[in-house]
C-alpha cells in the first residue's frame, strides 16, 4: 500500500498561509551527523499587477533569524523534521513569467551557538561537563556521555577560543564523539548531543535493494576504501615532571558487522602530532578517536522511495540494508539524509557508512512498515 505524504510549515510559531504554501516550489532539508542541519525553501515570486513590488520577497516574511519549523507526514507517521533559523535569502529574477524564485536558507539552532566568538577559561571541568554547561546556557536539553579526566586548575585549564559550537565540536572530535542539535521527538524540545555515534540503537528500518516487490531503494551504490582504516600513535611530554607520555591504538572500539575493517596484516599506521594533550590517558582517547573515525571506510549512497518505504529516514541512527551482496549488506550508520519535497513528490537521498563487513546474523531484515503493509 502506497503511503500518502504531506507537510506543514510554521514561521515563528504561526502556520504558513495558503497563499505562501501555494508559492512553494521546492523544500530541502539536510539532516546531517557531522554538519548543522539545514532547511532550504524555494518560493515563486512575481511582480504585482501594479508593478510596485514583488510578491513574497517584499512581504518581509523571512527576517533574520526567524524560526521556521517543518513537519512531514508519511501515512500515519508525523515527524517534526527540523526547527531552523533564517540566515540567508537569495533572489533569482527572470524575464520569463513564473521563473523568478526566492530561496530562503535556514540553519538548525547551531546558528544561535555560532553568533559570538569568545575567549573563555573552563577550569576544573571535564569535556562532558563543559558540554552540559554550554547546552544549558542556551536552554537546550542535553544528552551527554561522560568523558575523563577532570583537569585541575592548578595543573592546566581548558581554554575556549571561538564560538560555542566550534569549541564543542573540537572537544567532541578529540573524544571520538558527535556533537549536534536536534529536536527530541517525544518532548519537541531542542536537545544537544555530545556522545559517540549511536550505532547500538535499534535500526530504524530496512533498505531493500533489488528485491522485487519489496524493493524500496531506487538506486544504491557502495564502496570500500581498504586503505582507509589506520592505527595511531601519539606521544608528548608532561611539563610538570618531564615524563614521556605515549599512546598506541591499533583496534577500533566497535563494529556494525561481522568483521572489523582495521587490517590485522600489514596495517596502515599514522603518527599524531599537535594534539595539545600531554597526558597518556588523553592521548590514548585521542588516538582511539582517530582510529574509530577512519574505520568508517565502507560508504554507500542512494535514493529512497518514500511512499514504498513508508517512513522518514533520519541521520545519526542505524539502518539495515539487504540485497547488496555479502560485503555491502548489513547494518549501517546514517550520516546524511537530503529530504526533497516538491510537486513531483517526496524523495530522500541518503549517505551511509559502516565500520565492518558482513552480516552478524542478528540483523532484523523484516522490521519495516513497507514490508508489513
Amino acid at each position: 500500500m502506497m503511503q500518502a505524504v504531506s507537510y506543514s510549515l510554521t514561521i515563528d510559531g504561526t502556520p504558513a498561509g495558503a497563499e505562501l504554501l501555494a508559492a512553494v516550489r521546492e523544500i530541502e532539508v539536510e539532516d546531517h551527523a557531522v554538519l548543522a542541519d539545514m532547511l532550504r525553501l524555494r518560493l515563486a515570486m512575481a511582480v504585482r499587477e501594479d508593478g510596485a513590488d514583488w510578491t513574497v520577497l517584499d512581504e518581509d516574511l523571512f527576517p533574520r533569524l526567524a524560526k521556521l519549523a517543518l513537519s512531514v507526514q508519511v501515512g500515519s507517521r508525523q515527524v517534526r523534521l527540523i526547527e531552523a533559523y533564517v540566515i540567508e535569502t537569495r533572489g533569482e529574477f527572470s524575464n520569463t513569467p513564473g521563473e523568478s524564485v526566492l530561496e530562503v536558507i535556514a540553519m538548525d539552532p547551531t546558528a544561535l551557538m555560532a553568533l559570538e566568538e569568545k575567549v573563555r577559561a573552563w577550569p576544573d571541568m571535564t569535556d562532558s561537563d563543559i558540554a552540559d554547561t554550554l547546552f544549558g546556557e542556551y536552554g537546550f536539553d542535553a544528552e551527554v556521555a561522560q568523558t575523563q579526566p577532570t583537569r585541575q586548575e592548578v595543573e592546566r585549564t581548558v581554554m575556549q577560543r571561538g564560538s560555542d559550537i566550534q569549541f564543542l565540536r573540537q572537544l567532541a572530535r578529540r573524544n571520538g564523539y558527535e556533537c549536534y542539535l536536534e529536536l527530541n521527538e517525544d518532548s519537541g524540545r531542542v536537545e544537544g548531543h555530545f556522545h559517540p555515534p549511536r550505532g547500538d540503537l535499534a535500526p530504524q528500518g530496512v533498505l531493500s535493494v533489488n528485491l522485487g516487490n519489496a524493493t524500496n531503494v531506487d538506486r544504491f551504490k557502495a564502496r570500500h576504501d581498504m586503505l582507509g582504516p589506520v592505527g595511531a600513535q601519539a606521544s608528548n611530554l608532561e611539563i610538570g615532571d618531564q615524563s614521556g607520555q605515549d599512546a598506541d591504538v591499533s583496534e577500533q572500539s566497535g563494529t556494525l558487522g561481522a568483521q572489523a575493517l582495521s587490517a590485522p596484516d600489514r596495517p596502515r599506521r599514522i603518527l599524531l602530532s599537535n594534539s595539545g594533550l600531554s597526558d597518556t590517558g588523553e592521548l590514548q582517547t585521542y588516538a582511539q578517536a582517530v582510529v574509530d573515525r577512519t574505520a568508517w571506510s565502507i560508504r554507500a549512497e542512494g535514493e529512497l522511495s518514500t511512499v514504498t518505504y513508508g517512513d522518514v529516514l533520519r541521520a545519526k541512527r542505524p539502518v539495515n540494508v539487504r540485497g547488496a551482496g555479502r560485503q555491502f549488506s548489513g547494518s549501517y550508520y546514517v550520516e546524511k539524509v537530503l529530504h526533497h519535497l516538491s510537486d513531483a513528490g517526496y524523495s530522500q537521498r541518503f549517505t551511509l557508512k559502516r565500520n565492518a563487513a558482513g552480516i552478524t546474523g542478528r540483523e532484523d531484515f523484516t522490521d519495516n512498515q513497507a514490508l508489513a503493509s
